[in-house]
Order: C-alpha cells, then structure tokens, then sequence
C-alpha cells in the first residue's frame, strides 16, 4: 500500500471544485488501503486567505491525519502591489501563505509520514509552490522516491493562471491531471509541458448523488438555477439579465442562485438595485448551501446555467446531470468540450445576452429537448463519472 500527502488550499467542510477532487480522492485512496495526510488551511473560503472573513477552523491536526494551517492575511496586499513590478509576486496575492512558524512544525509530521505520491492543486495557489518545495525536501534531502502529482485546474484565458513560477513547477511534476482535452493539449503544445505524463478525466460524484431515474422530477413552470460562487467569472449579473428578458414572455419563471459570498458580491448587490423590482421577486439567493440544499435545488429545476467565462471543468455540470437536469453553459473551449462530451445541454457565445437568452428560451420552448439531453447526460455520469471510476483510473496510471 502506498501513502499519499495530499495538499489544498481549503479541504472539507470548506469546498470548490479543485479541493474536491483532491478531496474525493484522497477518500477513495482510504478506502483502497493506502494511508492520507492532508496539509490544508484552516479557511472556510479562498477569501479569507487575504482577509478573514469567515470563522476559521481549528488549527492543528483534525482528527489523525488532516493538517490545517493558520495563514498571513496582511502579507496579499504588499504582495498584489508588487505584482504589478514582478508579475510572480502575483501568485502570492492569490493563494495562502502558511504562517511559517506553523508550516516548520509539520515538517517533522510530514518528514516521518514518508510520502510516496505527493498529489497538490489547484492553480493559481501557492499550494503548488509548497508542494513543489516539499517534493525537493522528499526527494533531494531525505532521498524519498516520492513522485509529484498537481491538478492545475488550468484556465488558459486568465492571466492569473499564468505565472511564470507556477508553470515552471508544472514542467518538473512527474504527473499532471488535467480535467479536458483542452488542458493537455495547451499545455503540450502552448506551453511546452512534455515531461510529465498526463492523466485526462474531469469531476465526479458521489454514487448516492446520482437520482433514481424513476424520482426526476420536472416543475410545471420554468424554474432555473446557478450554482457556484459569486466570484466576477462566473456571471451571475448576466444570468439574471437574461431571466428579467426571459420574464417577459414567461412570466412564471423563476430563479434561484446558490453559492459562497466573495468580496465580488457587493458589486452584485449593486447590480441587482438597477434589475426591476417585479424581477427581483422572482429571485431567490441561497448562500453556503448544503449537499441537500444543492439537491432540492437541482431537483426542483428545470436545468442549470452556468454562464462563466472561464471554468476549467464545472463540477455543477456533473452535479445536475447526476440528478436529471440539462444544462447551459458558454462556448469556452472547456465548458464547451464538458458538454460535448456529456450531451447532456447546449452551450451559448460566451457573455452573449442575446445568445443566452435564446438558448434558454430554447429548451423552455422544447420541454423534450431538455429531458432527452438530460437523460443521456445522466446515463454518460453513471457510467464514467463517479469519483470510485476516477479513483479506479487514476490508480491505474499510477500502477497501484
């Protein structure tokens, strides 16, 4: 049996897409034998590696085997202005810094653990940077045979992404999960990663997510949902644009946005005072949701958008097909090769209003079309998308 350390910018109960993969796969390598350690903070959102926000969670060993790291706040603002001189600075401005003190100390912890695979993510965080440290404290002074594993979670059109510091520990991985096609092959050809080998597979669920087909549900109105956090990407302010034009010939319509507050979302506020308040009552926000609120949610709908402009898989993707429901989503070359794969929704122009309203209008107009997406959607997540099929793939590139 192998061990894995395993390293996050935030680790359960607070969750995104990157940390759950790493998350969903370090539960999967327990349950195979191998044994887990977790390096992660101790945040409850990636605001709060700047300015904390938020209750934070207990520093110290969580149980036996999840480390969690307090972080300097006051050290992003100094680092986000010297980005604008030295453009590396900026991935300090992004991710948590450990306070080193705290950091030091687990070393001994890590040091005895005795990794075999190191698996970090997701870029842009400076959790590839301690990975990558802790890969050459393994390997070159204790002359471990550890191997490094990152799961980039690359988006190619955000600068933020493209930090010189970041992509030069790219190159010296020994393997790099991406989540699409795309990723590889930009980062092969774009890039010039060559050395490391690839492993290729998007986001899963847990099976008890995945609905009984016999239970899907769909609500006599349209009913719409956005699930992710309010960060400027993700569009929600489009979306809500495009449900005060849909409103006009649905009138019964509705909306509901889930997600996690981000220091962006007092712009939203702003925004929706110029949306008509006879819209606004049609809007319903529901902030930290859990499992179950998620999946009321998708249930109660009649598909999910998610209009990003840049998403480097979209796990909501997956989440909605696993409960019956089409999606929407932008024309990036990810979102559009998710979509594509699953058949499971239609994509639009991307931060087109006029585009997304149509598209939308579409599947209210084609109730068939959206169950007929969805349904094979939902038989391509059975079949190829639970985190035990990943797991099982991702063990067998490693020859475990």
């Amino acid at each position: 049996m192998a061990k894995f350390l395993l390293l996050t910018h935030i680790y359960p109960p607070a969750v995104d897409g990157g940390s759950r993969a790493i998350n969903k796969i370090g539960e999967y390598l327990e349950k195979q034998g191998h044994q887990i350690l977790v390096l992660t903070t101790n945040c409850t959102s990636t605001d709060d590696f700047s300015s904390a926000r938020h209750s934070q969670l207990n520093y110290g060993k969580d149980g036996s085997n999840i480390i969690r790291l307090p972080v300097f706040t006051f050290l992003h603002r100094p680092f986000k202005l010297l980005s604008k001189l030295l453009p590396n600075f900026k991935t300090f401005s992004k991710g948590p810094i450990f306070s080193p003190i705290s950091f030091f100390s687990s070393l001994k912890s890590i040091v005895q653990f005795h990794p075999d695979y190191i698996i970090a993510g997701p870029l842009p965080t400076t959790i590839i940077l301690y990975a990558s440290f802790l890969h050459f404290l393994t390997t070159k002074l204790f002359h471990y045979s550890t191997k490094l594993l990152l799961v980039p979670c690359f988006h190619p059109n955000d600068p933020d992404f493209q930090s010189p510091i970041l992509l030069s520990v790219l190159k010296k991985a020994d393997y790099l999960w991406c989540l699409t096609d795309y990723e590889k092959k930009y980062f092969q050809k774009n890039l010039k990663i060559t050395q490391p080998q690839y492993f290729v597979h998007g986001l899963g669920v847990d099976p008890d997510f995945i609905i009984d087909e016999k239970r899907i549900h769909y609500p006599k109105e349209t009913h719409l949902v956005f699930i992710a956090n309010f960060s400027a990407h993700k569009r929600s302010e489009l979306l809500i644009q495009a449900f005060d034009l849909i409103l006009k010939k649905y009138p019964h319509s509705s909306l509901t946005l889930l997600g996690q507050k981000t220091l962006y979302f007092p712009k939203i506020s702003t925004f929706l005072k110029t949306i008509p308040p006879q819209t606004r009552s049609k809007i319903k926000f529901i902030f930290k949701p859990t499992p179950k609120q998620i999946k009321d949610a998708i249930d109660q709908s009649s598909f999910l958008i998610l209009p990003s402009v840049h998403e480097s898989f979209g796990l909501v993707f997956v989440e909605s097909l696993a409960r019956g429901k089409a999606i929407i989503g932008a024309n990036t070359p990810q979102t559009f090769e998710v979509i594509n794969t699953l058949k499971g929704g239609l994509t639009f122009k991307i931060d087109n209003l006029n585009n997304l309203t149509r598209t939308i209008i579409k599947l209210i107009k084609s109730p068939q079309l959206s169950k007929n997406l969805a349904h094979t959607g939902y038989q391509n997540i059975k079949s190829f998308y639970t985190w035990d099929r990943i797991g099982e793939s991702l063990c067998k590139k490693l020859s475990l």
